[in-house]
């Protein structure tokens, strides 16, 4: 995919856990929204940013279920804050799983998918990569 297609899925994957999830559903009622969309998103952001710094190709695609280890750090380019970022990302595929495919959870396992997707989205768009307000 190109950097544009992987930045829009980004947008389409977090407007549906901050609009409709959130929103609309309510935090414990959407469980199952956030934990489908979360890891995926984050993973679109990750390559739009590395598309963005040219590291790596159109051709190149990063898949959420790689993040179920950090053995991950064996497929993906060098990039600054890289082992912060995969732990938070393993963390977050594996949260992710538990609410998008157990049973019902608390709210605070909920609360903690977003925390760490905020927290990751938070490090990839203050990378120095040149992002800017109009790209996100």
């Amino acid at each position: 995919m190109r950097y544009e297609d992987h930045l829009n899925a980004y947008r389409e994957h977090r407007l549906a856990i901050f609009e409709w999830a959130l929103r609309v559903r309510g935090l414990v009622n959407a469980q199952r929204i956030v934990g489908l969309h979360a890891s995926r998103s984050v993973v679109e952001l990750l390559s739009a940013d590395l598309h963005l710094k040219n590291l790596i190709t159109s051709g190149a695609q990063i898949n959420h279920r790689w993040f179920k280890s950090k053995t991950v750090l064996e497929r993906l380019p060098t990039f600054p804050d890289r082992e912060a970022v995969v732990d938070l990302m393993v963390e977050l595929e594996d949260q992710s799983e538990n609410l998008a495919y157990g049973a019902p959870k608390e709210q605070g396992d909920i609360e903690r998918v977003l925390e760490l997707f905020t927290n990751i989205e938070s490090r990839i768009l203050g990378l120095d990569g040149g992002w800017s307000d109009e790209q996100v």
